[in-house]
């Protein structure tokens, strides 16, 4: 991927940095935050999810860690991508002022 990265036109790597950098903003906004918030409200003992025994079921614990995962690792992928780009534009603009 960093070959191809180095092959395309600083603008066009710049334009998808700008729009992969609003779709981690937008994912961490919509997703990963809500979910971890919905994971901490979960498990705390005074939770309005918990039953009148005071207890939330493992099964619900369970599915609300496996989409905060989930959502974790897409996070994960978007930024290390974004930092591609990011690294390509940092040595494109350094080459360009050595050059100069």
């Amino acid at each position: 991927m960093a070959e191809a990265l180095e092959n395309l036109p600083l603008r066009e790597v710049c334009k998808e940095a700008e729009r992969l950098t609003r779709e981690l903003v937008d994912h961490l906004e919509n997703n990963l935050i809500p979910r971890t918030r919905d994971m901490h409200e979960l498990v705390k003992p005074d939770s309005p999810f918990n039953t009148s025994e005071g207890s939330v079921k493992d099964v619900t614990v369970r599915n609300q860690a496996a989409n905060l995962l989930e959502s974790q690792e897409f996070t994960e992928q978007l930024f290390l991508k974004t930092r591609q780009y990011f690294e390509t534009i940092d040595r494109d603009i350094n080459g360009m002022l050595s050059q100069s």
